[in-house]
């Protein structure tokens, strides 16, 4: 019985021995599958607290020591943008306000318009000066007729307003008409002129004019032009291009120059204005004060590109003494003024160098010759021309005037004076 047994107790010892095997391994798998996973767990959480760790710490250092001003560039994977290194040297077309946004042409526009306002809000101070019809026939008389010229209202009392004009228009005239903002015309008496500066003075009365043009009319004001330097805006309203009430905008491209005149100098300003042989009006600030005077008369020191002008300062006086019917003397010279670096360059002294003396003046017959140096008038020290023709305006036709000179004798300055009775 054993023996025919044996073989089915072989067979199944050995499913029992492999049982025992499978039991023992199985388990042993399962237990090291378990321990796998919970170790890579741990290294998971471990590997997530530390880059939270990590980036805390990088951004608690990067808002700590970026410096002020930087901004962090964050680079996205679609459309990446490169962030410049600090060690990057920036462009040099590249400034402090590169960032922001530039000036455009409707910028410009607008300024423009808004300048353009300013000169139109003139039009209540501004009138029309014409000479009157003179008796030659029509054809003829409208070939040589004048361009109307310029009026600006700028002085009132009770009775009259005050205007301001060219003396080109009330030359050989016993009166003018004057063109009010209605187109209406009223007669205008000439208070006086000064051919130099090409200036004069009308005067009209109230009682000619509507009450209710009256009440529109506005008197100009005169500003100090204190800071008028190349860049300045300006406005230039009257007849800057020879048509009355025309607007023109610009800026000054040249302020040092400086004209002679007899018996002084005055400050001529260029502009990036049109230059216009008829042109007359004024000039006007960004805030509508007069400033300047146009004139046509520097052409020579000016240039013709440019319209130039005359600051307002250089003729207030001028035009008070006009408003008087008062004549200015003279005593008929040309010059420059020196200043303490050119006259020790040039081994001369400060004051008013004498370019010119015109035959038959007070100066010639005085004694003044060219190449004299002024130095002093009635004792008191002068730096230049200008000083000349401001003490001039304060005196009146023969008076007598003491001027000391500066002239050059062999390698000697000798100072002599010269007595003057003006003109």
């Amino acid at each position: 019985m054993r023996s025919r047994n044996k073989g089915k107790d072989t067979e199944y010892h050995k499913e029992k021995r492999y049982q025992f095997i499978r039991e023992q391994v199985r388990p042993q798998k399962k237990i090291q599958a378990v321990l796998f996973l919970k170790r890579f767990g741990i290294l998971a959480v471990t590997a997530l607290i530390f880059g939270v760790v990590s980036g805390g710490g990088f951004v608690l250092i990067q808002n700590n020591f970026l410096k002020e001003g930087e901004e962090v560039v964050q680079v996205h994977t679609v459309t990446p943008t490169p962030a410049p290194t600090e060690t990057s040297a920036p462009p040099e077309n590249m400034g402090k306000d590169s960032g922001k946004k530039g000036i455009t042409l409707n910028d410009v526009n607008r300024i423009s318009r808004q300048l353009s306002a300013v000169g139109k809000n003139m039009d209540s101070a501004m009138v029309g000066i014409k000479r009157k019809e003179d008796s030659k026939p029509w054809p003829e008389q409208a070939e040589k007729a004048p361009s109307m010229a310029y009026g600006l209202i700028f002085g009132e009392s009770v009775k009259y307003f005050d205007i301001l004009t060219t003396c080109e228009t009330v030359q050989k005239q016993p009166s003018v008409r004057v063109q009010m903002m209605d187109d209406t015309m009223v007669e205008g008496e000439i208070l006086g002129s000064n051919a130099q500066l090409n200036v004069a003075v009308v005067r009209i009365k109230k009682e000619d004019i509507g009450v209710g043009l009256l009440e529109q009319i506005t008197v100009a004001k005169f500003g100090s032009g204190f800071g008028l330097s190349a860049g300045t805006n300006l406005i230039a309203v009257g007849c800057p291009n020879g048509i009355l009430h025309s607007v023109v905008t610009g800026m000054i491209t040249n302020e040092t120059i400086y004209a002679p005149i007899m018996d002084g100098e005055v400050q001529v300003f260029c502009t990036s204005i049109p230059y216009s042989e008829t042109g007359n009006g004024v000039v006007l600030d960004v805030e509508g004060r007069v400033v300047g005077i146009i004139t046509t008369a520097f052409t020579k020191e000016a240039g013709t590109t440019g319209m130039a002008f005359v600051k307002i300062t250089n003729v207030t006086a001028l035009l008070e003494i006009l408003q008087k019917k008062m004549t200015i003397p003279y005593i008929g010279i040309e010059g420059r003024s020196i200043d303490e670096d050119v006259a020790e360059a040039h081994n001369l002294v400060e004051g008013a160098y004498v370019t010119e003396v015109y035959a038959g003046t007070p100066a010639y017959e005085g004694g003044m010759r060219v190449a004299d140096v002024i130095t002093q008038i009635n004792g008191e020290s002068i730096r230049g021309m200008t000083d000349i023709y401001n003490n001039l305006i304060k005196h009146k036709p023969k008076d007598k005037v003491v001027y000391t000179v500066h002239r050059k004798s062999g390698n000697r300055k000798v100072a002599k004076q010269i007595k003057v009775v003006l003109g």
